[in-house]
């Protein structure tokens, strides 16, 4: 089997099998109904459960959880399988969405926390389950593997990506229905002037939350899309037989695995690139929707603004994950760091007004271009990497992943919005310079073996 690592392909146009797209097509119908309920939900945490900073504490100690369940993910995965991992995390996320129908302390944290131990198998499962099925389709087809993994994993994140549109859409047109849900503090506490109420001398934006009923219904739409995916899932998906490293390695191996393969220097070197992705998603998720929208605009306004993000990131997983043969991963990641390089800048000099209401909008479907590349392309790094040990790699991508989100979460309790922007933009440059030097070990391998 060849790999064109990173390269523009000379080899013919990628087949794929309808058995590989079908198995693809179910997961990706299941992870649409259900993170159709966790993303409008994960993006309303900061401003609908402000009180003792209750929202984001839960966000912190679910990815905080989710580095355990990483590290743990081979093992979990070679002892339950694919299918039965992803049934025991819809049942988590079905638990997840009714605490937050009476959310405190004591029934939310507890939820986030379980969901996070099985996040971590969760998304190794799936990232796994694409692979092999790509690496199948390539070698029926004879085709090339980069194009294969670009085009599967395409075809997941557009499904993934829907839902950012469906989800954000009920919580707006259902919260909307609530004229009075706008912010209580004057504009100058929003946008890059945000900081915790624990911050001295800057008290932090207030949103006004809307009544219990108009929350209910949301939920109720919500859990309906939850039991939607765990039954989709049951029924139709298929299981696929373990790797040969899963069925060969041991106990402690699988244990160790997340650890062991950061012996490989190419992994090490990526690092901070895949901590990069997770903290301008945690961004946007917590600043973006608190700081710059509900601050000015009212909570009813952050479905619509992330659902434009969502229709952005779906056209752009779609149709970069068709040209990626012909452009290579490089060029594709090099747009969409400058894309979020640029929206950081300008987060960290804009205080937003009502009437720039446009601005957001546009700032939404920006972003969503480049997260589309970073969702496709970045799996399809990961496989072609790492092709031996894809379970191992990916639970250490997950884990780093899920390790950012958490350091995010918890110095936003801490520090202000400009602040915790300083530092994504640093480890955005630092993770791309890092990631160069991981594609010019590649190609400079390849032309070796080539010669």
């Amino acid at each position: 089997m060849k790999i064109c690592f990173g390269c523009k392909t000379t080899e013919k146009e990628v087949g794929i099998s309808g058995r590989e797209t079908w198995n693809v097509v179910i997961i990706s119908l299941s992870f649409f109904a259900v993170f159709t309920a966790y993303l409008a939900l994960q993006n309303l945490q900061s401003s609908l459960n402000q009180e003792d900073g209750l929202g984001v504490i839960s966000l912190s100690c679910l990815y905080a959880f989710i580095i355990v369940s990483a590290i743990l993910a081979p093992w979990i995965i070679k002892t339950l399988g694919i299918k039965i991992s992803l049934l025991i995390s819809w049942v988590s996320h079905i638990l997840y969405t009714c605490s937050n129908f009476y959310p405190t302390f004591a029934t939310l944290i507890p939820t986030s926390i379980l969901l996070g131990l099985i996040s971590g198998p969760l998304w190794t499962s799936q990232s796994v389950f694409i692979s092999n099925n790509a690496y199948s389709a390539s070698e029926l087809n004879r085709a090339d593997t980069h194009a294969t993994l670009s085009r599967l994993n395409g075809i997941f994140f557009t499904f993934y990506e829907l839902t950012q549109i469906t989800g954000n859409l009920v919580s707006s047109f259902v919260l909307n229905k609530d004229e009075y849900n706008m912010t209580s503090v004057i504009t100058s506490t929003c946008g890059c002037n945000d900081c915790p109420i624990t911050t001295s001398g800057n008290e932090t934006s207030k949103i006004v939350e809307p009544a219990a009923p108009t929350v209910y219904l949301m939920l109720s739409i919500f859990l309906a899309f939850d039991v939607l995916g765990f039954l989709c899932t049951a029924a139709f998906l298929p299981s696929i037989p373990k790797s040969e490293w899963a069925e060969q390695s041991n106990k402690k191996e699988s244990f160790t695995a997340c650890f062991s393969a950061l012996q490989d220097p190419k992994l090490a070197f990526l690092l901070p690139f895949i901590s990069i992705m997770a903290m301008e998603q945690a961004v946007l998720w917590t600043d973006f929707t608190k700081s710059f929208i509900s601050c000015i605009f009212g909570i009813q306004m952050v479905g619509f603004v992330m659902a434009s993000y969502g229709c952005a990131t779906t056209i752009s997983a779609l149709v970069t994950s068709r040209i990626a043969k012909y452009t290579g991963r490089y060029v594709l990641f090099s747009f969409a760091a400058a894309v979020n390089l640029a929206i950081f800048i300008l987060l960290y000099v804009w205080v937003p007004t009502e009437n720039q209401k446009a601005y957001v909008f546009a700032m939404a479907v920006m972003w969503g271009l480049g997260e589309g590349i970073w969702q496709t392309q970045s799996n399809a790094l990961i496989a072609l990497l790492f092709p031996e040990r894809t379970e191992a790699a990916f639970a250490n991508y997950h884990c780093t992943k899920a390790a950012s989100f958490t350091v995010y979460f918890v110095i936003s309790l801490y520090v202000c919005v400009k602040v915790k922007l300083l530092l994504v933009i640093v480890l955005l440059v630092v993770g791309s310079a890092m990631y160069a030097v991981v594609e010019v070990h590649v190609y400079r391998n390849k032309t070796t073996v080539n010669k």
